[in-house]
């Protein structure tokens, strides 16, 4: 059977799985770069609180 965009089915899910995955990864590395900049100001705002960690 096939589709409007000509490929059948099987054809079908397999593309759309791949755009999925590069969907996925594209918003892991958006995510990890706002709880890189998130820590940072975290960091920041603690240390102004309440100083330098102590070892």
């Amino acid at each position: 059977m096939l589709n409007v965009s000509g490929l059948n089915n099987s054809e079908l899910l397999v593309y759309v799985g791949i755009a999925l995955m590069a969907l996925a990864v594209f918003m892991a590395v958006v995510c990890l770069i706002g709880f890189q900049i998130g820590g940072r100001r975290l960091n920041r705002k603690l240390e102004r609180e309440y100083g330098e960690p102590q070892d």
